[in-house]
């Protein structure tokens, strides 16, 4: 199966792109609880806890971090792919332990399906629609 990859530069309003900061540290703080979860129940209790573990505490997560709800299941699912990505890494001694990351050190979030958002063009200008975002301004070229 081919995977492709689709990077969009947008022009946001302010309130946009406010909104698209938060969830950014929205999703570096999920990438952070992760980390944290996997290594303090190593240290504790000797258990390894995979993807699909936390993966499934997802639902609680969001109910008791409400902030979360308007953030898609996908897109926060892709996020612990990456906490699980950076351990096998790790595992397999192809990267270091994974960190930490600071706000303005976590890069952005993934759509891994074209559920939470829709490219809109009238073949020059266009716009992508994001889930609980509006549209937002793609440059032509």
């Amino acid at each position: 199966m081919l995977t492709r990859r689709i990077t969009y530069h947008l022009y946001p309003s302010q309130s946009q792109e406010d909104k698209l900061d938060y969830w950014r540290r929205l999703h570096g703080g999920l990438y952070n609880v992760a980390v944290y979860n996997r290594k303090t129940q190593y240290q504790k209790f000797g258990h390894h806890v995979d993807y699909f573990e936390q993966q499934n505490c997802l639902p609680a997560f969001k109910e008791v971090w409400t902030e979360y709800k308007e953030l898609g299941s996908q897109a926060l699912q892709a996020t612990l792919k990456r906490v699980d990505f950076a351990f096998q890494r790790f595992f397999k001694g192809l990267g270091k332990y994974p960190r930490f990351k600071a706000s303005r050190r976590y890069s952005g979030w993934t759509y891994p399906a074209r559920s939470g958002w829709k490219a809109e063009t009238n073949g020059k200008n266009g716009h992508l629609k994001i889930t609980n975002l509006g549209k937002s301004q793609i440059p032509d070229g």
